[in-house]
């Protein structure tokens, strides 16, 4: 530890983190550094402003077995309000940073550096390795330094204008490359982003709560109509509700930017209104009117921004009647083919559309610098009823996970008494109604049942063969009549079902057809078929060719058991030829498998419907997108 006294004020400084450098004199901001055993005046630097931050120095932490000091804090700016960083140091002499923003935590810990590299290599949404992870540049950005407090690991120059790549990964790596002022080799921070409790810090270490009042009583500085903020610690940006005035509110005080064009109709959600979704409670803070311009024509869209303390920001939008609520997404997570699809947890999420996304309309408070006019690139990549969806401007690209929501959702759970717009045409992410998926498997269940029946039946069917009857006909028997007409011996039917008869004729250039009575000896009762066969061949120009069949069967349904007898009559034309004969084989209980095709055929009606319904209904989805064409079902 090295104790001393400011050189410039003479209060009291020390040294208690081992690594640190230069220490912030809490009495004049003076930038104390060690040079051996003297200390040395460095410069003045700017006080810590009210963050509303959890954080304080000396405040202890532990993440699993590793302990950690908040032994520095710097704030830094770009132009739109300050955020914190904290310099860490940990039982075991490793360092690194813990930064917030927009109520977010990452800790980050020294990884040596990056030789080779430059800001101008990056630019947001590019795919690129670094020690051994696969990233996504989130943001590239700069700040400085504006104030300081504690002991920090290097100098502090508020002049210097310091560049950073922010970039994310699979798992929740977040890794962040800080240039500097460009003059030497990136610094490496790798981390990953906490949850406040997550942090290992007791709760009486952390700073109370204390909102900004100020921001909360505030009022508008164009017009003195009151504003309720209801997120002022996360709050950048207010527009007016009275007088459409865009206020920063980065600085604890209210700042006018510019005047804005106000809604031509109110939200339907209003804000302040709090609903309950996916289990917790949410307010809509803030409203926007964004909209894109396709071949000349405008498509507007509402957003709604709503917020948890627990929990964060999530989005609601409104779209022809359809909602999508989006939920932030690390740009690792998602492995994107850009204007192809994008991948997220094992689902592949096909390319719908790329446009320009106009900021039109801003009423509310929002926690990043909104302003009317600003653009971005808006990408969407769907899988029913989800969705991915990436922005992108210059500096900065965000991704977001969308899931479609009916409106009786919305309605239900905002409790709003309006009814809200009816949907129509085709939402990007909306469900399929008629998706035919669980129609084919219903079907295939039933058609299994189907088989399983038909297999037992065929398996218990006696399929006893109870005559083979030879026929040969007399060369003066004459079609129709008694001579054409022959008995059988009699037989026997054990088992009532029906009874299959086949026909077999030689016949060459000419037909046969046998009229079949079974007479039942018992009760005289008849039943009768018909086969008929015909065979004809020849040759002509193109060849050989042949028609017709030697065989023929027919099927008799529900024949009673008994002892029957076979007549059968032939019929033919003119005289049958010399040795003309035929045979007839009578089999019973045996099953048709027609029935079995019949009924399958039928079953398929229902999903051939709903396929047909559900191609229609994805190919007028896919007609209003600009990337894809029509996706199977």
């Amino acid at each position: 530890m090295t104790q001393g006294n400011c050189p410039s004020c003479g209060a009291p400084v020390e040294f208690t983190a081992g690594t640190a450098l230069v220490v912030v004199c809490g009495h004049c901001q003076t930038v104390v550094a060690r040079q051996g055993k003297h200390l040395e005046a460095h410069g003045k630097i700017g006080a810590i402003v009210d963050t509303d931050s959890p954080l304080q120095l000396n405040a202890e932490g532990r993440i699993g077995r590793d302990g950690y000091r908040l032994v520095g804090h710097l704030q830094k700016d770009h132009g739109a309000g300050p955020w914190d960083e904290w310099y860490v140091e940990f039982d075991d002499g490793r360092t690194g940073w813990l930064s917030e923003s927009e109520g977010a935590f990452h800790l980050l810990l020294a990884s040596g550096t990056a030789p080779d590299l430059s800001p101008e290599d990056f630019e947001p949404g590019q795919r690129f390795s670094l020690q051994g992870h696969r990233l996504v540049v989130e943001e590239i950005g700069h700040g400085h330094v504006v104030s300081a407090a504690g002991q920090l690991p290097s100098d502090v120059d508020p002049t210097v204008d310091s560049r950073y790549v922010d970039a994310t990964g699979p798992g929740g790596v977040f890794v962040t490359l800080d240039f500097g002022d460009g003059t030497s080799e990136p610094e490496v921070y790798v981390g990953k982003k906490l949850k406040l409790t997550e942090l290992g810090i007791s709760p009486d270490q952390l700073r109370p709560k204390v909102k900004k009042v100020a921001l909360q009583q505030a009022r508008c500085t164009q017009c003195n109509g009151p504003l309720e903020l209801r997120a002022p610690d996360r709050t950048r940006r207010v527009a007016c509700p009275f007088c459409g005035a865009l206020l920063d509110a980065s600085r604890g005080k209210l700042a006018f930017l510019q005047l804005l064009e106000k809604p031509d109709h109110p939200p339907l959600i209003p804000l302040g209104a709090k609903g309950k979704l996916r289990d917790a409670e949410w307010v809509c803070i803030g409203f926007l009117v964004r909209s894109c311009t396709v071949e000349g024509v405008r498509y507007p869209w509402e957003e709604y921004l709503l917020f948890n303390r627990q929990r964060g920001f999530i989005w609601l939008m409104q779209s022809n009647g359809h909602w999508t609520v989006l939920e932030p997404l690390p740009a690792g997570d998602v492995a994107v083919a850009p204007g192809v699809a994008a991948h997220l947890d094992s689902r592949r999420y096909r390319a719908f559309q790329s446009v320009t996304a106009v900021t039109e309309t801003v009423l509310g408070e929002f926690y990043w610098e909104v302003e009317a006019g600003e653009s971005a690139e808006a990408e969407e990549y769907v899988a029913p009823p989800f969705s991915v969806n990436v922005d992108r401007t210059e500096n900065e690209v965000s991704y977001t996970l969308g899931e479609y929501l009916a409106p009786e959702v919305i309605k239900q759970a905002f409790n709003l008494q309006e009814p809200l717009p009816t949907p129509h045409g085709i939402a990007p992410s909306q469900p399929n109604p008629h998706s035919s998926t669980a129609t084919w498997t219903w079907t295939g269940i039933w058609a299994m049942a189907l088989l399983a029946v038909f297999l037992v039946v065929s398996v218990m069917a006696d399929k006893r063969t109870v005559l083979t009857q030879q026929v040969r006909l007399e060369p003066d028997a004459q079609s129709g009549t008694p001579t054409a007409m022959h008995f059988s011996e009699p037989f026997e039917v054990r088992k009532r079902g029906n009874v299959q008869a086949t026909l077999v004729a030689p016949v060459r250039n000419s037909w046969l057809g046998v009229q079949g009575d079974l007479v039942n000896e018992q009760t005289g009762e008849v039943i009768s078929f018909y086969d008929e066969v015909s065979y004809y061949s020849g040759s002509d120009s193109d060849g050989s060719w042949s028609e017709g069949g030697q065989t023929e069967t027919e099927y008799l349904s529900a024949v009673p058991p008994g002892r029957y007898v076979l007549r059968t009559t032939a019929f033919f034309d003119g005289r049958p030829p010399m040795g003309q004969s035929y045979q007839v084989t009578l089999v019973s209980d045996k099953p048709r498998g027609t029935w079995f095709c019949t009924a399958l055929v039928l079953l398929l009606i229902g999903p051939a419907l709903a396929f047909f319904r559900s191609s229609s209904f994805e190919s007028a989805r896919w007609a209003e997108s600009n990337l894809g064409s029509s996706s199977d079902d």
